[in-house]
């Protein structure tokens, strides 16, 4: 199965707020989604959103 990336997804489904998502600490714009170099307003069809921190 391809992976479809965009860089720009809509607002609620970007990869910053993806449980796969992990910040680069160098960037804040920039991170890795299992193993891919992704940017933190991106999205791709394998979004799933994080639970709510309490």
């Amino acid at each position: 199965m391809d992976f479809i990336y965009q860089k720009q997804a809509e607002k609620g489904k970007q990869c910053q707020e993806c449980q796969s998502f992990v910040v680069k600490p160098e960037n804040a714009v920039e991170g890795l989604c299992n193993g891919k170099d992704v940017l933190a307003e991106g999205g791709c069809m394998f979004f799933k959103k994080k639970e709510d921190q309490q």
